[in-house]
């Protein structure tokens, strides 16, 4: 039997040696089509899109709906009561606050998991990003954003800090992505009342500095093998079949993408709370076995060691998926 964990978290530091080195060289992602003001609220068009209506054909939640425009393109809009009707049904643009094209499936699952407070802060980080930043940007990233900023926060409410060893060098050659990274921080801090540490600030940057495109590597296309040995590992652990086309997935193999990178350049994640280790490693026993597995066979493939602080969130994330997989 699976177990909650008594504590969650979600990992910060990303693949910084990689990003600075293939950010002006990658490919881009999908150009987020520019705002433009309507009345007291901000619409996203696409170049293209015209006509005075949408059809809304699912509801994700009373202010979000699956929409289709008059195109017949796939969007997500949020606009206050859109939800309420049975769909199908047509709506007015001017009942519409934002729309967001181009969104991923698995992203649109994990709407109804953050708290709209964070969702709202995420889309105004990523309205300021764009001010600074020229490269498109997927709209995807306005809700992996959230769910950063999410964890992040309760992180922090229960005590658990992390360290970034190259703080100082996103700080030094991310600067406009770290001008971000405290934007966001003090959205947080007047919105939420959450004073989140600096290093946060580097993460975000990090965080949006990946999401700016990327080429696949014959590195990356290895990680994704490694990945795959990782949830065989579980899977043959626990006896089950992991759903990798949910959002719990894709978030467990976000997780051991930076995992990987950190531990091929040494920048593995350091802290100094045992205790909470060894209370997850006897609260979930099962898991910790497993993650030992896991461990073992990444020391060897990364030629490292994890630290105690990775098994930690290894042990976090394993609990996370597996429960999903108890639940279907």
């Amino acid at each position: 039997m699976i177990q909650k964990p008594p504590a969650d978290a979600c990992c910060c530091v990303h693949a910084f040696m990689r990003v600075f080195r293939d950010r002006n060289s990658c490919q881009r992602g999908p150009q987020v089509p520019i705002s433009k003001k309507r009345g007291n609220f901000t619409v996203i068009f696409q170049d293209g899109i015209k006509g005075e209506s949408m059809r809304v054909i699912k509801n994700i939640n009373n202010n979000v709906s699956l929409c289709l425009t008059d195109s017949g393109v796939e969007v997500i809009a949020f606009g206050k009561g859109l939800g309420f009707k049975r769909p199908p049904y047509e709506i007015e643009l001017s009942q519409i606050d934002r729309t967001f094209y181009d969104v991923d499936q698995m992203y649109i699952q994990m709407i109804n998991e953050i708290p709209e407070q964070i969702l709202d802060i995420s889309i105004r980080v990523m309205d300021y990003a764009r001010t600074l930043i020229d490269s498109p940007i997927s709209s995807n990233v306005v809700f992996t954003l959230a769910d950063h900023i999410h964890f992040a926060i309760e992180r922090h409410r229960k005590h658990m800090e992390i360290k970034l060893p190259i703080l100082y060098d996103v700080k030094s050659l991310m600067e406009k992505e770290v001008m971000i990274g405290y934007r966001a921080l003090e959205l947080i801090r007047r919105e939420l009342k959450v004073r989140l540490p600096e290093e946060e600030a580097a993460c975000i940057a990090l965080h949006i500095a990946n999401a700016e495109g990327a080429v696949k590597t014959d590195r990356e296309e290895n990680d994704e093998a490694i990945i795959g040995r990782v949830v065989e590992i579980i899977e043959d652990f626990f006896d089950i079949s992991i759903d990798r086309s949910g959002f719990t997935y894709s978030r467990f193999a976000m997780h051991m993408r930076y995992l990987i990178r950190r531990g091929r350049s040494n920048t593995l994640l350091q802290g100094e709370d045992m205790a909470l280790l060894e209370t997850l490693s006897e609260s979930l026993e099962e898991v910790e076995k497993c993650v030992q597995q896991i461990v073992e066979y990444l020391n060897r493939v990364l030629d490292c060691r994890l630290t105690p602080e990775e098994k930690m969130y290894l042990i976090i994330y394993t609990n996370r998926i597996c429960m999903r997989e108890e639940e279907r």
